[in-house]
């Protein structure tokens, strides 16, 4: 029974998704909280269309084709600009984490396998991936698994301090978890900032 509701909790906060920005074209403009973590590096998207011009590497005119695309929230058309950029750049985790997110966002937030692949990818090479970390706590609530989703969110809440991007994503998302768990908003507040 709770695992019916906790995916039911899933697909109505992949809704929420249908029309937000990406986070693999999000700068990140504070420090982390971890010494662990970099800072990802965004995808290549409007602000970098100049260099679509004189790029002379396939994947990177391929790159910024997709990261524009994605930017200006048509997920669904940056999908076959990203996958020839992995074409030729397939060890590069930056553009599997963008096309995880684009199939993701293409879907209304739902994480399907083939997205989940995307970001299993990008983790198994860099364990930290702010990105793929966020995607794979969404594939989680979906899947009814919402403690696991929500140990995730906390631990990416600590991670990215006080960028406001970052913070308004996850705290779209860990209420529903913290709900399903059963831990009060106040609590979840005092989770995600004691530590820090």
């Amino acid at each position: 029974m709770s695992s019916v509701a906790g995916v039911a909790v899933g697909i109505a906060v992949a809704l929420w998704f249908t029309h937000l920005p990406p986070l693999t074209t999000h700068h990140v403009t504070v420090s982390l909280n971890s010494a662990a973590t970099m800072p990802p590096v965004p995808l290549e998207g409007l602000s970098d269309l100049p260099k679509l011009m004189a790029a002379k590497d396939p994947s990177q005119s391929w790159a910024i084709a997709g990261g524009a695309l994605l930017q200006v929230g048509l997920a669904r058309f940056s999908i076959p600009m990203l996958e020839r950029a992995i074409q030729h750049d397939q060890d590069n985790n930056v553009l599997h984490v963008a096309l995880g997110e684009a199939l993701a966002l293409s879907d209304g937030g739902l994480i399907s396998d083939r997205a989940k692949a995307e970001f299993e990818f990008a983790l198994r090479s860099d364990p930290n991936d702010l990105i793929a970390r966020f995607y794979m706590g969404l594939w989680l609530l979906q899947n009814g698994k919402a403690k696991p989703a929500l140990v995730k969110w906390v631990g990416l809440m600590r991670t990215v301090g006080s960028d406001q991007m970052w913070n308004d994503r996850l705290w779209m998302v860990m209420p529903a978890a913290a709900q399903e768990v059963g831990i009060t908003q106040l609590t979840l507040q005092a989770l995600c900032t004691s530590g820090m």
